[in-house]
Formats: C-alpha cells, sequence, structure tokens
C-alpha cells in the first residue's frame, strides 16, 4: 500500500513536471508584427467623451444590467474616432417556455483605450517640458 502511494505521487509529480517543462512560450513581440508606434494618441483621447451612466434595469430586467453610476463612453460616438475599440456583445435571454432570443449591443473595450492613454501621457509629458523651457528662456530673457 505504501509502495503505490508513493508511485502515485512520483507519477503525478512526474506528469506535473512534464507539463511545466514542455510548454511553448512565446514571446508578445514575436507573434505581433507591422508594429509601429502610434502617433497623435492625443487627438483621439481628446475627442472621446466620457460620461457617467446608469443601466437601464427596468426596461431591460432580462440583461441582469449592473446597478448603480458607471463611467465610460457611448459607443457609437466612440466607434466614429477609435473604431477598433468597439465590439458587439450578445446575450441571451430566456424569452418564455422553451424560447431563447438574443439582443446585441455595442460596447467600448477599455483596455484597448489604454495603449492610447499611455501615448496622449507622454505627448502631454513632451509639450510640458518645452513650456518649461519657454518659461526658462522668458526669465532669463527679462
Amino acid at each position: 500500500m505504501k509502495f503505490s502511494v508513493q508511485f502515485i505521487l512520483l507519477f503525478i509529480l512526474f506528469i506535473t513536471f512534464s507539463a511545466i517543462t514542455f510548454a511553448q512560450q512565446v514571446s508578445d513581440s514575436s507573434i505581433k508584427i507591422n508594429t509601429a508606434p502610434v502617433a497623435n494618441s492625443l487627438d483621439y483621447i481628446t475627442k472621446l467623451q466620457p460620461i457617467s451612466y446608469e443601466y437601464n434595469r427596468g426596461r431591460y430586467k432580462q440583461l441582469n444590467l449592473p446597478a448603480g453610476k458607471h463611467f465610460g463612453f457611448i459607443a457609437h460616438d466612440a466607434k466614429l474616432i477609435v473604431p477598433s475599440a468597439v465590439s458587439n456583445r450578445h446575450s441571451w435571454y430566456t424569452a418564455g417556455k422553451g424560447s431563447q432570443r438574443t439582443i446585441t449591443t455595442s460596447e467600448v473595450d477599455l483596455d484597448k483605450l489604454v495603449p492610447l492613454l499611455v501615448g496622449a501621457i507622454k505627448e502631454q509629458q513632451a509639450q510640458i517640458e518645452e513650456l518649461k523651457i519657454e518659461v526658462e528662456q522668458f526669465k532669463r530673457s527679462k
């Protein structure tokens, strides 16, 4: 009995080690092609209109929407500025005995806006640095 428990533990350890050893790890830089810096991130960000909102839970009970105040964007408006950040979500719900229906809604994937936000911050920081230099030059010229 003792031998079989040890054998099973050893076997589990071997399988676990094998799975870890033979798992293929690929760098994200090797799977991404045609990479280029994003230019004019600040232009994209300044065109977006953030909003606060609450879901219409009374009219769309079947979607089980979360309560409370939320922050985000109107997907239709965001799609005009950053189309790649907007996708459709299909929600299935029961619409009677044995009947399923779907509602399609557009939503903004906030994760896809993060690179634009980082780019915009960097652009603003460059502008701030330029203004600092101009202020220093102005102070010296007085």
